[in-house]
């Protein structure tokens, strides 16, 4: 339109004119050089920021800060932090910061940082973790690192492959490959683990997992998984769980430990193990002295406890448990199985007790002169003195046997393997104290027992069997291939080949045959037997039984010869002899054959003190009832079978209805024939009803009338035996 152009042209003059009175009112106007315009750090970026810083707050706490020297956010929304700092105050006490040289915003809410290049987490109490690259979730606060990673703090350090760090409870877990060290002061390397993963829950334990192994000195452990115990600086370690498959070897007081499950305690400061448990199919092997193998434990469960200087102090295992007990050169090796053990012990001294309990089995081994030895029982209680065993005491159905030889039961057993001896006492419902071995078996109240020798010392209602044998003789009185019973109040067994002395109400038996006294004694090496004090026999002979009685009575085996003995004279009361035979029965007129008899006065001579006849060695049996001072039967080689018997000093032997009286009788039992002499001076007689017939020497036989005098024969017809005597006639 024309009003239109007509001020535009106007406003354009205005504007020229404007100018002018501007510049002339100024001057010349000064060219100037225009700012020069901040370079890019990355052209695709939309914004940039120099040291920016991002605040997070929960609940009006502080959560964490966000710090970078450079920001730079992107079309999409992301940012890009260059020098970034993680700041986490008062974590617990301690201040953590994570650091990288770059990081890289992502995720739809842009909370998760990707950092790269020298990534660090640092810790105010000192502990640092490096690596490459990591991710921090703004949200969760995990760190995460995919790739290599390490860590330290003063002497605990560690590197693995794959992490993630919950700093919200302190804890750092190592994906693969993980590596733990604990090191001195001195930088040397104190425990080494390795795993195939690892969780450090800081200032409280190390868990590692997947075929762990760790190192410890010389010692190694070794496990499908375990876990560490740290103190709360994480200097130290005072406990190690290890499981599945765990082995420990080497170092301290074991060789090795191996169990499903294995549990060490160690002091406060890490440096003792004070305490290892072991659970299924436990097994511990300790460090032996002077080039002997130590001592194994094996059960379920297994708890050992130890002093400072290694020793053991206590010991506790659980379902069929062994423990192996290695020999020396002074010592035999020795083993116990039960199903439970105890033990306890002092420091510097080891244990020094232990007891077993439930199916208690002992085994010891050879060595030297002694064979092997064996016990089961209830309860076992042993002593160790320097972890050599010096006692041993069974308790409840305990049988002990020693390989050869010996076997022994009773309700308790006391054994000291040092000497060698063996104590029996109590009844239970395995019975009551016994002992037997090839040669004897005996049952008392109590029984003492010396295995080296075979002495044996019984008490108390003893009862033996006597068992035949070729090296170890029983008297030839007895028969052939039977045993023999002995009982008495104590006994006192020396051993094969040794005595056996039985006192008090002894009594030995075989059948029929029996020997009592107030002590018997037996030779077993020589077949010999002595009956003492109020001795009294029945014997079984071919001719029959026959009884005697004697102050003692004697076998001697090598002479086959049994003597029935007076007392020794400093026991006997004396008195002077009866003149004999005068006195036995009033004088008989003698038949017409009859040779003279000695002269009346010799047989009236001074007899000398003799012993009583309530004293007198006294037999009954076939061969008649016979009393002298001393009396012997010979036996034949065959055992049973009598030969000869001699009668000496002060001789009465009767014979059916005859009475002979002298000083020496021999009875021949092969014709029953009686040979009797008398003393110098003093004759010999026999009465028979009332007849009597004297001389000096006279044979007469058992089923015959037959007597001959002094050697002439005289055949007696007139009177009948046993017929009475004829009223002299009236004067």
């Amino acid at each position: 339109m024309r009003w239109q152009r007509k001020a535009r042209v106007g406003v354009a003059i205005f504007g020229i004119v404007f100018a002018i009175v501007v510049y002339a009112a100024i001057g010349e106007r000064q060219t100037s050089t225009p700012a020069a315009r901040p370079s890019r750090f990355d052209p695709r970026a939309v914004l940039e920021s120099i040291g920016s810083k991002v605040q997070q707050v929960r609940l009006a706490k502080q959560d964490y800060v966000v710090e970078a020297d450079r920001q730079l956010t992107y079309e999409d929304g992301s940012t890009r932090l260059v020098g970034v700092r993680i700041r986490i105050p008062d974590r617990e006490g301690r201040d953590v910061t994570i650091s990288g040289r770059e990081a890289q915003s992502t995720g739809s809410d842009q909370k998760e940082l990707q950092l790269v290049g020298d990534v660090k987490l640092a810790s105010s109490d000192g502990f640092e973790m490096t690596t490459e690259s990591a991710s921090f979730d703004q949200n969760t606060g995990l760190l995460k690192a995919p790739g290599a990673v390490s860590f330290h703090k003063a002497g605990l350090s560690g590197e693995g492959v794959g992490m993630t760090y919950d700093n919200n409870n302190s804890i750092l877990s190592l994906t693969e490959m993980a590596h733990v060290m604990l090191r001195d002061a001195d930088e040397s390397v104190r425990m080494e683990f390795t795993a195939g993963a690892a969780t450090l829950v800081r200032h409280d334990h190390l868990e590692l997992i997947g075929s762990m192994e760790a190192h410890r000195g010389e010692q190694v452990l070794e496990a499908n998984h375990g876990l560490a115990r740290l103190t709360e600086d994480e200097e130290h370690i005072t406990f190690i769980e290890l499981r599945g498959d765990s082995r420990v070897s080497g170092g301290g007081a074991f060789d090795s430990m191996s169990a499903r499950d294995i549990d060490l305690h160690y002091s406060a400061d890490g440096e003792v193990l004070e305490r290892v448990v072991l659970t299924g199919a436990g097994a511990i092997a300790m460090v032996g002295k002077d080039g002997v193998d130590g001592r194994q434990f094996i059960g379920e469960t297994l708890d050992l406890a130890f002093a400072p200087d290694a020793s053991l102090t206590k010991a506790i295992g659980r379902g069929n448990v062994r423990v192996d007990l290695p020999g020396g050169v002074s010592a035999a090796g020795r083993s116990v199985t039960a199903q439970a053990f105890d033990g306890a012990g002092q420091a510097g001294k080891g244990l020094t007790a232990a007891r077993f309990t439930d199916r208690v089995e002992y085994k010891e081994e050879a060595q030297g002169k002694n064979p092997p030895r064996s016990a089961t029982s209830n309860q076992l209680v042993i002593g160790f003195a320097n972890d050599v065993v010096t006692s041993a005491q069974f308790t409840g159905a305990v049988k002990f046997m020693e390989r050869g030889g010996l076997n022994a039961s009773a309700s308790e057993a006391k054994y000291d393997p040092a000497r060698g001896t063996l104590q029996l006492v109590g009844t239970d419902a395995g019975g009551g104290p016994r002992v037997a071995n090839d040669q004897i078996v005996i049952e008392a109240g109590g029984i003492d027992v010396t295995l080296q020798g075979g002495l044996m010392m019984a008490k108390d209602n003893v009862k033996t069997t006597l068992r035949p044998r070729k090296d170890s003789k029983l008297p030839g009185l007895l028969k052939d291939g039977q045993g023999a019973n002995v009982n008495a109040n104590a006994l006192e067994y020396q051993g094969g080949g040794g005595k056996a002395i039985y006192t008090g109400a002894a009594a030995l038996w075989q059948g029929d045959t029996a020997i009592r006294g107030d002590v018997i004694t037996l030779d077993q090496e020589k077949g010999d037997l002595i009956a003492a004090g109020a001795a009294r026999s029945t014997l079984m002979l071919d001719t029959g039984a026959s009884d005697g009685t004697a102050a003692e009575i004697r076998y001697d085996d090598a002479k086959r010869l049994i003597t029935y003995n007076a007392p020794p004279p400093a026991l006997t009361p004396l008195v002077p002899a009866v003149v004999a035979p005068a006195a036995i029965a009033p004088a008989a007129p003698r038949t017409s054959a009859a040779p003279s008899s000695a002269p009346a006065p010799a047989l009236a001579a001074p007899a000398p003190l003799t012993i009583p006849a309530a004293l007198q060695p006294h037999i009954i049996g076939t061969q008649g009832d016979i009393r002298a001072d001393r009396i012997e039967i010979k036996l034949g080689a065959e055992n049973g079978k009598a030969d000869r018997l001699e009668a000496y000093t002060n001789v009465t032997v009767r014979v059916d209805v005859r009475v002979a009286t002298g000083n020496r009788l021999t009875y021949f039992s092969e014709d029953e024939r009686y040979l009797l002499a008398g003393a110098p001076n003093v004759g010999v007689s026999v009465v028979e009803g009332c007849r009597q017939t004297s001389g000096k020497t006279l044979t007469f036989f058992k089923s015959t009338d037959r007597i001959i005098v002094d050697g002439n024969e005289e055949l007696r017809t007139q009177t009948k035996r046993g017929g009475p005597c004829p009223e002299s006639p009236a004067r």
